[in-house]
């Protein structure tokens, strides 16, 4: 998901120099790259100004040319209602998600 290692290596920048620039530990360089732990806020912005890349390429929502796809993890199933939502109009949206809503509150 995050770009880190990729975008370290490419600036052959050890973990334990990334950690020390950006005033984090390397043990928390090591968990962000391994997916044990998602970096806050504070850390995706010194590491995006670090590499000198966007914070949504650094999280891989942004590819080299600067798109940025958040359906890109959506299944089919997630894709095709949302394409069935963007058709409806106002009133018809505002029916259907009280009829979720009343759905998802019955079980």
């Amino acid at each position: 998901m995050y770009r880190i290692t990729q975008l370290r290596n490419e600036k052959s920048i050890s973990q334990r120099a990334l950690a020390k620039r950006i005033g984090a530990s390397p043990k928390a360089v090591n968990f962000w790259e391994s997916g044990k732990v998602e970096p806050s806020a504070k850390f995706i912005c010194a590491l995006a100004d670090t590499f000198e890349v966007t914070c949504d390429y650094l999280l891989g929502r942004e590819d080299d040319f600067g798109n940025v796809n958040v359906m890109r993890n959506l299944t089919e199933k997630e894709k095709f209602w949302l394409d069935c939502f963007q058709k409806l109009s106002p009133k018809q949206f505002d029916e259907v998600v009280n009829y979720i809503n009343y759905l998802v509150s019955k079980t």
